[in-house]
């Protein structure tokens, strides 16, 4: 088996065999310079012919025409060691780079300063844990997202009730903002069928993350692992629980509201949430990637319907609260119509310290940067308002928060990926170093960060 593996290598069209044959050369090359040089006598031969090529110039036998001449041998055979190993890798390297035009270089040692960053793990749901991790791949590629699978509206919602299984809504979005290229596979996995069947409404993505899962036999972390390879994805997606969860939220007024998709429109305030089946299974490795974890990061991202589901599983609040990594929530630049009406930046962590236990989280993340008046209209005028940051109420509590321009001028209302991911990092490496947060906030808000 060995020997077959082997001679594969030997096979017409890999460009691989002149590259080998010339490593030989040079080592053959190497090993007779290095005979010469010390007069080993392995190639007595070869240095008589030498010695009397030399006598022939000079008159007399000339050592040092024999250690010249090894050295020239020496040279020749280690560059041509050093042309047949570099072709040789090159020619591998490419045939699995995603893009031929890359520099082998740029790209190991890319792959060197991702794999010595921070283990992050990040909990959420929706388009702002995407966002987070679209910029975070760029700094790390030990991330972990752990995804809430409580969505039950549109094409996710459908797969759910028609296969029994997770939504796969968010951990396609999730899939998609860790690939290593993002671009044809993006369009191709967020493409939504149109027209009149049964198909309308699907997203590509959703299909086929749900064809994976029944590929091997319903097992969704097995497809979401198959889905990343194709991907290339850098870093694991990873469900909170593969059981089918029902999202239940109780309002301030008593009545109680089933669905994920219907909690933001009863136009109630939200009392607590739960999930049916209570405190259900999750995955172990979504808790094995917690106790691991440098830093625990929350959202961005609804805080009642993509944050907070994720603490009703069973185990993972108290595998957060026991963690030694720094426990950060990113606030949300607005509030969310239905959902968070009227909350100030006090009233979101209050929601997460009441489902998930006090020392769910110990920093607060929120932007500070200038919203533009006409979007803070647009905005007003459907129930949305600028997150309030009331920090003395959570300094109180022990809880720091740093402020730090978090939007671009592109999207104001949400998360810039480059700028949150680079903030993030610079707080975890401040973090490090016992940096004061008031000095934090400093370097964070200058003009050239």
């Amino acid at each position: 088996m060995l020997r077959k593996g082997w001679f594969r290598w030997l096979s017409p069209g890999l460009n691989i065999k002149r590259w080998l044959a010339l490593f030989s050369v040079g080592v053959g090359l190497l090993i007779i310079g290095i005979s010469l040089m010390f007069n080993y006598q392995w190639l007595a031969v070869l240095e008589d012919i030498v010695l009397a090529f030399s006598y022939d110039l000079t008159g007399f036998y000339n050592y040092n025409v024999l250690i010249a001449v090894g050295f020239v041998l020496l040279s020749i055979g280690a560059i041509l060691m050093l042309i047949g190993t570099s072709k040789v890798i090159k020619t591998i390297i490419r045939a699995v780079l995603p893009n031929p035009d890359s520099k082998v270089s740029d790209i190991i040692f890319q792959n060197i300063r991702l794999d010595k960053g921070p283990k992050i793990v990040v909990i959420g749901g929706g388009t702002g844990l995407s966002n987070l991790l679209r910029g975070l791949k760029s700094h790390t590629s030990n991330l972990s997202a752990i995804v809430t699978v409580a969505d039950d509206g549109g094409s996710s919602g459908r797969l759910r009730e028609d296969f029994k299984m997770i939504a796969p809504g968010d951990l396609r979005n999730c899939l998609i903002a860790l690939a290593e290229q993002e671009g044809v596979m993006e369009n191709l996995f967020r493409y939504r069928f149109e027209g009149e069947n049964e198909l309308s409404g699907h997203s590509f993505g959703n299909l086929f993350i749900t064809a994976l899962a029944q590929v091997y036999d319903g097992d969704v972390e097995e497809a979401l692992e198959a889905a990343s390879k194709l991907l290339r994805v850098r870093g694991r997606v990873i469900p909170s629980s593969t059981e089918f969860i029902k999202l239940v939220a109780e309002m301030t007024d008593g009545t109680i509201v089933e669905g994920e998709s219907n909690i933001p429109n009863s136009g109630k305030r939200i009392q607590r949430i739960y999930s049916d089946p209570a405190q259900p299974k999750p995955e172990g490795a979504a808790l094995r990637a917690i106790d691991e974890a440098d830093v625990i990061i929350f959202g961005p991202g609804s805080l009642y319907t993509s944050i907070i589901p994720n603490l009703l599983t069973d185990k993972i609040a108290s595998h957060v609260r026991a963690s030694k990594a720094n426990k950060i929530y990113i606030a949300n630049v607005m509030t969310q119509p239905g959902e968070t009406t009227g909350y100030t930046l006090n009233d979101h962590v209050e929601a997460l310290i009441a489902h998930g236990g006090e020392g769910i989280v110990d920093t607060v993340l929120a932007n500070d940067g200038p919203l533009p008046i006409q979007m803070v209209e647009q905005y007003s005028a459907v129930g949305s308002e600028p997150v309030a940051l009331d920090t003395k109420k959570l300094q109180a509590k022990g809880i720091r928060t740093i402020r730090a321009t978090l939007i671009s001028s592109k999207k104001p209302a949400v998360h810039d990926p480059e700028r949150l991911g680079k903030v993030i990092m610079d707080i975890v490496r401040a973090m490090q170093s016992n940096t004061e947060p008031h000095i934090l906030e400093y370097y964070l808000q200058r003009d050239d960060h």
